[in-house]
Order: C-alpha cells, then structure tokens, then sequence
C-alpha cells in the first residue's frame, strides 16, 4: 500500500486497499525493494480533457513530513522532489506501467509500457534503501494504482527471474 507518511502533503490515498493515489506529488509504497529482481505495475486514469499525462515511475529512498516541508519553501521544482531515480513516461487514460528492478551487478530499473520494454525507460545506480514510487503532476485528474501482487498484475513480469515485490520479513 502507499505509505502517507512518506508520501507528499498534496497526494491523497483513494481507496480501501490504500494502493490508488490521486493529487499531485511523489508517492513511496510502504515495502522497501529488498529483494535482488522485483516486478510491480501502476495502472494509470487520466480524466478531464486531455486523456493524456506524463508521470514520473521509479524507485526513492526514504522521505518524512519534514522533507517535503522543506521542499515547499525551497525554489527547487516540484519534479525534482524525491525522483532522482524515476523515469518520466507519457499516458493515456488506462496505460499500464511496469517497474521492474536488479539490485545485483550495477543496480538498475527498467520501465514497461503496457507489457512493452519502454526505450529509454532504464535508470541505473540507485544506491541505499529504495522504496516503490510514483510522481503525480499537478493539474490534471489523474489516479496511479499500485499494484504488487501476482492477483493483481495486468501484464505480469516480463522475465521469469522477476518476481512480485514481497513485504520484508524479518528473521528471529
């Protein structure tokens, strides 16, 4: 689910799973990217009249209250907040992205539209704890669903190595 407390002030948690977000900013799901390959998908609605958006799909570390505080009174732009290791993906109302993640050799991301490799769509060099993450822009109707498990996945991991996201467990 998403995490709010990790989450920017202006994004709203819209269900019961609490796993859609509308608003605008950057959002952390709740489970950090433990495992060596992970595989997750957000489904996107884009509403009004456009039926098009761009956002922003990826991993980042941590965030608090405090640092998002810090960022509304600073001139640092909205899309910077939190996104150093997300890649930016033009939508349609409906569009699916999947995130799919190796942390061993050089850690990197690759992002899916739809079920397609997206060109372009890698991030490489992500370092420390990473959580899932989407940036929402402002001015637009727009829901991002985070969906993790394997009952949930529209298009399903692209390679039989990458796994759902699994919550950390810890060992006694």
């Amino acid at each position: 689910s998403i995490d709010e407390g990790m989450s920017a002030l202006s994004i709203v948690i819209a269900n019961d799973l609490n796993n859609e977000v509308t608003g605008f900013g950057l959002a952390l799901a709740d489970v950090n990217v433990e495992q060596d390959r992970a595989y997750w998908e957000w489904q996107v609605k884009v509403g009004g009249n456009s039926g098009s958006a761009t956002l922003m799909f990826g991993v980042s570390n941590k965030r608090n209250v405090k640092f998002f505080e810090i960022l509304a009174e600073s001139t640092i732009p909205p899309e910077k907040h939190g996104t150093k290791f997300m890649g930016a993906v033009s939508l349609n109302d409906g569009d699916v992205v999947g995130v799919a993640v190796q942390q061993s050799e050089i850690p990197m991301i690759q992002l899916y539209l739809n079920g397609l490799i997206l060109d372009g769509g890698e991030i490489t060099r992500f370092r420390g704890t990473v959580f899932p993450s989407v940036y929402v822009p402002s001015g637009s109707e727009i829901s991002a669903t985070f969906l993790y498990r394997d009952d949930q996945f529209i298009h399903g991991p692209p390679k039989p190595d990458l796994t759902p996201l699994m919550a950390e467990r810890s060992l006694m």
